[in-house]
C-alpha cells in the first residue's frame, strides 16, 4: 500500500464512518476497486482507531460533563445517561461474539457489501417520513423499487430484502413505542435498547452504523441532534472493544503496511471524521439528512452495475 492509497482510504473511512452510507462496505469496495490485497487487519484497526478519536474531539465537552457526573462533581449524575450506552452496546457484543465468522466472510464479498449500501440508502430515505416532513406516497418509495431491482439483478435479492426487513421492524417498534406527540432529548431506556439493536445489524458491512442508530432514534421521536449525539457516543465503546479484539490478530499476521502509510491513513481518517461528524450533525438540524440515501444507492448502484464485472 503506498501513502497515496492510504491517504484516500484513511479519507473514506473517516467521512463514512460517521456519514450514514458504511465505513465497512466502503473500505471493502474501496479495496476492491483499488486492486488491494492487504494482509492482515492493522490498518483497519488503525483507521478505525483514528474515528474513535474524532468522538474524542468533537464530543470532548460532552464527555467531560459525563466524566463529571459520574464522579458527583457535575451539575447532575450521568449515571443513567451512561448505563443506556451501555444498554445500547449489549446486543451489537452478543451478536458480533455469536455470529463472529459469519460476519467475517461478508467482508470478502464486495458485491453483498454494495448490496447492504442499497439497504442503507433506503434505510436514511425513511427519516423523510420520521421526522414527519412527508407522506410515503407512491414516488416516494419509487427509489425503494429501483434498490430493490438492482439487488434482483445481482442476485443479492433475499439478503437485501432480509436484513431490509430487520430495520424496517426495528423502526416500527421505535415509532410504536415512542412518547407521542412531541419529539424527546435524552433516549429513553428502551429508545436506547433499540438503537442498540440498530447498532448491531451495522455489523453487516455496508449497513451504516450511523444511519441506522440515527434512524432508529428519529423513529423513536428523539430530537436529531440528540440522537446524532447518543449514537456517535455508542461508537466509542463499539471501535475501542472491536480494535482491542482485533489487535492480537491484527499484529500476528504480516502488516503488509508501512509504518509511514499508517501513520498518513490515521491522520486522515481523524481530520476527516471530525469534519463529518459536524456536517452530519448540520444536515440533522436542517432535516436534509435522507439526502445521503442518493449517494448510497448511486454509490452501490454504480459497482453493481458496472464495478464488479
Amino acid at each position: 500500500m503506498t501513502w497515496w492509497e492510504a491517504l484516500i482510504l484513511g479519507v473514506v473511512q473517516g467521512l463514512t464512518e460517521f456519514f450514514p452510507v458504511s465505513s465497512s462496505g466502503h473500505l471493502v469496495l474501496g479495496q476492491a476497486v483499488l486492486g488491494l490485497q492487504v494482509p492482515g487487519i492493522l490498518f483497519d484497526v488503525v483507521v478505525h482507531v483514528a474515528t474513535l478519536i474524532s468522538v474524542l474531539v468533537v464530543y470532548r465537552e460532552k464527555i467531560a460533563r459525563l466524566m463529571r457526573g459520574l464522579f458527583g462533581s457535575g451539575e447532575e449524575s450521568s449515571w443513567g445517561y451512561l448505563l443506556k450506552l451501555v444498554v445500547a452496546t449489549v446486543p451489537a457484543a452478543i451478536v458480533g461474539f455469536s455470529f463472529q465468522s459469519y460476519f467475517e466472510a461478508r467482508f470478502d464479498d464486495p458485491v453483498f457489501a454494495a448490496t447492504m449500501i442499497l439497504v442503507t440508502g433506503s434505510v436514511v430515505w425513511s427519516s423523510r417520513w420520521a421526522l414527519g416532513t412527508r407522506r410515503a406516497g407512491f414516488a416516494e418509495t419509487i427509489p425503494l423499487l429501483i434498490a430493490a431491482v438492482l439487488s434482483l439483478l445481482s442476485e443479492t435479492l433475499v439478503p437485501f430484502v432480509g436484513v431490509l426487513a430487520i430495520e424496517a421492524i426495528v423502526m416500527v417498534v421505535a415509532r410504536a413505542t415512542a412518547p407521542p406527540g412531541t419529539t424527546v432529548g435524552d433516549p429513553t431506556w428502551g429508545g436506547a435498547a433499540l438503537m442498540g439493536v440498530a447498532q448491531a445489524v451495522a455489523i453487516f458491512p455496508g449497513i451504516s452504523r450511523s444511519g441506522s442508530t440515527v434512524v432508529t432514534g428519529l423513529w423513536r421521536r428523539i430530537d436529531p441532534v440528540d440522537a446524532a449525539e447518543f449514537s456517535f457516543l455508542m461508537s466509542i465503546p463499539a471501535i475501542l472493544g472491536a480494535a482491542v479484539l482485533q489487535l492480537p490478530e491484527a499484529f500476528a499476521a504480516d502488516v503488509g503496511v508501512s509504518n509511514a502509510s499508517l501513520l498518513v491513513g490515521f491522520v486522515a481518517a481523524a481530520i476527516s471524521g471530525v469534519l463529518a461528524i459536524r456536517f452530519f450533525v448540520a444536515l440533522l438540524r436542517r432535516q436534509n439528512f435522507h439526502v445521503f440515501a442518493y449517494y448510497c444507492w448511486a454509490a452501490a448502484g454504480l459497482y453493481l452495475l458496472v464495478g464488479s464485472g
